[in-house]
C-alpha cells in the first residue's frame, strides 16, 4: 500500500483573544437545536452538563447576541432553543471548516511530494559501532574520538551535558549514525573541512538516473551508505571494489 501523509487539525473562532466557537461547540449548539436541551445534547456527545453549561455561557457571554436561550411555558412545556444569530455563526462555520478542509488536503498532497518515499530510497543512515578512544573537553563540548572494527578513527562533537547523561567514558562501545546524504565520496583523501575519512571498498551500486547510491565496506564491521548525485557518480568513474573515501563532518556523527 503506498505510503500517504495526512494533515490533521481543528480551527478556532476567537473573541477578544478567548475561544468562541470551534468544532465542539458548533456540535452542541447543533444539538441543542435537535433535542431542545442542553442535559440532553450533552449526553448525546457523551459530555458532562457542567461541561456543555459552561461551553453555552462563554459563548453567550462573548457573542453580541445570545445563541442560547430558554423559553417557559406554552403548549410544548419549554425548553431550550438556540437563536437565529446562533444558525448564522453554525452556517459560517461549516462554511470556514469546508474550506480549512480543502486547504488541509492541499496541505496533505503537497507534503507528500516533499517527504521520501523510503521504499525507493536507500538507508537513510549508515549504522556504526566502535570505541571511544580518546576525549577532549573544550568548554562545554567535547570531542570524541571513537575507533573502529578495522582500526580507522572517527571525530565527532557533543556537549558536555550530552557526555555525562549518556555516561560516555573511555573504552566504551557506542552506535553511530551518519546521515547518508551528508558524505562526500571522493577518490582521494581531499583537504576539506570534513573532519574524517573513511577509506572503503565500493561493495553496491544502484543508479537510478537522477541519485547514486553506494555501499562501502570500510572495514569487516562496518558499511557505509552514501547518495551522490548521477553527475558525480559519472564524474568520479568508479566502479564495484574500487577504494574510495568517504568523507563527512565531526557533527554529521550522531550517537545512539
Amino acid at each position: 500500500m503506498e505510503n500517504k501523509f495526512n494533515i490533521d487539525g481543528n480551527f478556532w473562532v476567537n473573541k477578544d483573544t478567548k475561544g468562541f466557537i470551534g468544532k465542539g461547540r458548533v456540535e452542541l449548539l447543533k444539538n441543542i437545536q435537535i433535542y431542545g436541551s442542553i442535559s440532553k445534547a450533552a449526553k448525546q456527545m457523551k459530555m458532562s452538563y457542567k461541561a456543555a453549561w459552561d461551553s453555552v455561557d462563554i459563548m453567550n457571554k462573548l457573542s453580541k447576541e445570545p445563541l442560547v436561550t430558554k423559553i417557559t411555558g406554552g403548549v410544548g412545556g419549554g425548553g431550550t432553543v438556540i437563536t437565529t444569530y446562533a444558525k448564522e455563526i453554525i452556517n459560517a462555520y461549516d462554511e470556514l471548516r469546508n474550506l480549512h478542509e480543502t486547504y488541509l488536503k492541499n496541505m496533505s498532497s503537497l507534503f507528500d511530494g516533499l517527504v521520501i518515499n523510503l521504499k525507493n530510497e536507500k538507508p537513510v543512515f549508515s549504522k556504526l559501532e566502535g570505541k571511544i578512544t580518546n576525549i577532549l573537553s573544550k568548554n562545554e563540548t567535547c570531542e570524541i574520538e571513537i575507533t573502529l572494527a578495522s582500526e580507522q578513527k572517527l571525530i565527532t562533537i557533543v556537549s558536555t551535558e550530552f557526555l555525562e547523561k549518556r555516561e560516555l567514558t573511555l573504552q566504551k562501545y557506542v552506535k553511530l549514525l551518519i546521515e547518508t546524504s551528508s558524505i562526500v565520496i571522493t577518490k582521494s583523501v581531499n583537504s576539506n573541512s570534513a573532519r574524517n575519512s573513511l577509506k572503503g571498498i565500493i561493495e553496491k551500486i544502484n543508479d537510478d538516473g537522477i541519485n547514486t547510491f553506494l555501499s562501502i565496506r570500510c572495514g569487516e564491521k562496518n558499511l557505509i551508505d552514501a547518495k551522490i548525485t548521477n553527475s558525480s557518480y559519472k564524474n568520479l568513474e568508479i566502479k564495484i571494489n574500487d577504494t574510495i573515501f568517504a568523507q563527512f563532518k565531526a557533527y554529521n556523527i550522531n550517537i545512539i
